[in-house]
């Protein structure tokens, strides 16, 4: 895969690779950020608000058959898309394959399809936390192979694959870097391999179940996250890393621990940044902070701590 630009690495960031083999799985490598035809649709908000790209929200319809004689209303709930109707009736998972969210640019009359083509669930990189629910979103396009596109790959290979898992309530600045929380009907279409489906994964999101009684991981926790994924040593928004770097990490509750051998020692994570650094995942950069060798941190003092294997 081809490095991506510095404002592309939020969703293009770091391949990691388990136990520092050469094979990069889909959700640590990922594909593009979401789009349709061109048009980003990473951000996205549920009651039709148009995105920094124009995209917004014009419909939900809900699967063939009966379910189309009731009106639901699409949210996100706990890391999960949720249809809901004024009857009672609740959509979730499984049942919503064959539904189709449409999307418009502002100003145009003519929305185009997605629809929601697979479910699936896949473990989480937590111990303990529960599976990750993935979807397959595609929209027609009659030059792919199959005619239609998956939203978040743009290939004609990958058109089924489940790709792309959503968060509710929080989006991310793609050029500092930084989590905007608390934006209730706004949701992320995070890619498969960007920065926002990793935190994800790692039982980080906004609506996880981080400490086990139904809370998630705070703001700080998860901000010092995002700094880690995407090699903000700084804290100013500028990423130090590339796809096909190869990392290893471990998080102070003890819950995320890459196996395998860690490696060398890169840095201790904070939310604003690198506390300390060792040894850079990219080699030996021209960083622009000052920061101090690791000697006398420890995981205590942040919320990860990085590795740099083989190195």
């Amino acid at each position: 895969m081809e490095e991506m630009a510095d404002a592309e690495l939020l969703d293009e960031d770091v391949a990691m690779r388990d136990g520092g083999s050469t094979t990069c799985p889909v959700w640590r490598c990922g594909f593009n950020s979401a789009e349709v035809n061109g048009r980003a649709i990473r951000e996205l908000n549920l009651d039709g608000l148009a995105n920094a790209d124009g995209m917004r929200i014009v419909g939900f319809v809900a699967p063939l058959g009966l379910l189309q004689l009731q009106q639901f209303k699409l949210g996100v709930e706990k890391g999960e898309l949720v249809a809901r109707s004024p009857l009672g009736t609740t959509l979730r998972g499984n049942q919503l394959i064959g539904a189709t969210i449409l999307v418009a640019q502002t100003g145009s009359l003519l929305p185009q399809v997605i629809t929601v083509l697979g479910h699936q669930k896949i473990d989480s990189w937590a111990e303990g936390a529960p599976q990750v629910s993935t979807y397959t979103l595609v929209y027609p396009d009659i030059n792919a192979l199959l005619g239609m596109r998956n939203v978040c790959t743009g290939s004609l290979l990958d058109a089924v694959t489940s790709a792309v898992t959503v968060i509710g309530g929080e989006t991310y600045d793609l050029e500092t870097k930084t989590i905007q929380p608390d934006r209730p009907r706004w949701m992320t279409l995070a890619c498969a391999g960007s920065a926002a489906a990793k935190l994800q994964l790692m039982n980080y999101g906004p609506q996880s179940n981080f400490d086990g009684a139904g809370h998630p991981a705070s703001l700080a926790q998860r901000q010092a996250t995002l700094r880690m994924i995407t090699a903000d040593y700084c804290g100013t928004g500028h990423s130090y890393t590339a796809n096909g770097t190869a990392l290893s990490w471990e998080n102070a509750g003890g819950t995320v621990v890459t196996p395998g051998e860690m490696g060398a020692l890169e840095a201790v994570w904070s939310a604003n940044g690198a506390l300390c650094l060792e040894t850079p995942r990219l080699g030996d950069p021209d960083v622009a902070c000052d920061l101090p060798a690791c000697d006398g941190f420890s995981l205590e003092e942040g919320e990860w701590v990085t590795y740099v294997p083989g190195a």
